[in-house]
């Protein structure tokens, strides 16, 4: 395949599969376990390869994974072993917060154009309470928000928006060329 993913390619020639089948995704996933003793799920596996149609960024920790499978070290390693002229792009980090990793009391710092800044602090379940607000009519210092991913260049996606124990609904935002920051303040 011309321009093809070098991990991918290196992915397939290891597994020694296309990767065309949803069969080979069983396949690759046992044998990543067999060699790295790691489960990567047969969906994060398809997603990979474009199997899937979701887009979705892999985690850092797939990537590392991958990248042991393919007998390096971590991610990092890979990268630097495999040089500046490989094509790895669905490999390449992005700016984001894995909401689920986060302690209770953490403070985040979220912005988007035009204008719009938000100091969140996580209060756990993938829950957030609004601590300040620049730019926006929407939503309100006290609201709580529920957020499943924080990712420079996404949306900003809202599944619940609680404001006074109310569930207003959904709320989306940054559509066009999604969020310009995200970063942890405290």
């Amino acid at each position: 395949m011309a321009n093809e993913n070098e991990i991918l390619r290196r992915v397939r020639e290891t597994v020694g599969l296309d990767m065309t089948r949803s069969a080979d995704f069983d396949v690759l996933s046992q044998a990543i376990k067999d060699k790295t003793k790691e489960n990567l799920g047969v969906n994060t596996l398809k997603r990979l390869f474009g199997f899937k149609s979701d887009k979705v960024v892999p985690r850092h920790s797939t990537m590392d994974v991958i990248a042991q499978f393919l007998g390096s070290e971590n991610y990092e390693t890979l990268v630097k072993e495999l040089g500046e002229d490989a094509d790895i792009s669905i490999f390449t980090p992005i700016d984001c917060i894995e909401v689920q990793d986060l302690e209770r009391g953490t403070q985040v710092r979220v912005a988007y154009d035009p204008n719009r800044v938000f100091f969140l602090t996580y209060i756990g379940d993938f829950k957030f309470i609004v601590n300040e607000v620049e730019g926006s009519r929407n939503i309100l210092k006290g609201d709580i928000l529920t957020i499943t991913q924080l990712a420079v260049g996404h949306r900003f996606v809202v599944a619940h928006v609680n404001r006074d124990g109310e569930d207003l609904g959904a709320y989306e935002s940054a559509k066009f060329k999604g969020l310009k920051s995200v970063e942890i303040i405290s």
